[in-house]
């Protein structure tokens, strides 16, 4: 069985925006899209306080299907 879940994606961008790399959360998920959107600030502060100066730091919530954990692996 799959499960929905939701996913935070952060980027950290230069100023000018044409050049951005991922900056990973894949440890967290949320139950909710209400959730993860009430996290962003949060999350996008703490990847600032890591990240130069000068970056800028966006971040989008995101539907992501994943295994559900009651159900035993197949692979």
């Amino acid at each position: 069985m799959k499960t929905v879940l939701i996913a935070m994606h952060l980027v950290a961008c230069e100023p000018d925006l044409l050049i951005c790399q991922d900056v990973s959360m894949d440890a967290k998920r949320w139950q909710d899209m209400g959730t993860c959107q009430n996290d962003r600030d949060h999350e996008m502060q703490k990847a600032q306080e890591e990240l130069p100066e000068w970056a800028v730091v966006m971040s989008r919530c995101r539907y992501l299907v994943g295994r559900d954990r009651r159900t035993a692996p197949m692979f």
